[in-house]
């Protein structure tokens, strides 16, 4: 399934593969289900590549995150956030994944999926937690965080997704982006 699907396929596949017990507020239509289930299935069992394709994602975004208060967190929370998850990917230690862990901002209270319209730097502000919860997750969910890495790095992507389409970039164009990030995180 790692093969690159079009947007049509992505909508069959999420809603093919969709239910009420997997599904994620933030994917509420077939395209961004799709989404879901495509970067984990291409993920597979690798953590590495699944942080690295949350990470590429994120960097499509992140320079478009806003500077001045309008946003819900500083952009030094992006950029800190996107550094400390490359050197994990660079060095998967303990002191680097305990360092994205801590960077995390757990007390944030309303997601971008909660607003009444799509802001694009609420989504980006949503990857970028999902691929800092990649990172610190585990094979399977746990009480700590309810979701594996897989799981964690396909909803930051579609975050990505949302952001791209939220910011005027046309659907079809938004897949191909975070589709090319995702496979190119592979190598």
């Amino acid at each position: 399934m790692s093969d690159r699907p079009d947007p049509d396929s992505l909508r069959e596949l999420g809603e093919n593969t969709t239910n009420v017990s997997n599904a994620w507020a933030g994917a509420d239509d077939y395209l961004s289900q799709g989404l879901v289930v495509w970067v984990r299935r291409t993920a597979g069992d690798d953590r590495q590549h699944a942080v690295r394709a949350a990470l590429a994602a994120c960097q499509l975004v992140a320079d478009s995150y806003p500077h001045d208060g309008e946003s819900q967190a500083p952009k030094r929370y992006i950029d800190n956030m996107i550094g400390a998850i490359a050197r994990w990917v660079e060095n998967p230690s303990h002191n680097n994944h305990e360092a994205v862990r801590s960077s995390l901002d757990v007390t944030r209270q309303v997601h971008a999926w909660q607003t009444p319209d799509d802001i694009p730097h609420f989504w980006i502000l949503e990857a970028v937690d999902h691929a800092c919860l990649a990172v610190w997750s585990g094979e399977r969910s746990s009480y700590i965080v309810p979701m594996d890495y897989g799981s964690c790095a396909a909803r930051a992507v579609v975050c990505v997704f949302h952001a791209m389409v939220a910011g005027g970039t046309p659907e079809d164009r938004a897949v191909t982006k975070v589709l090319d990030a995702v496979l190119a995180a592979d190598s």
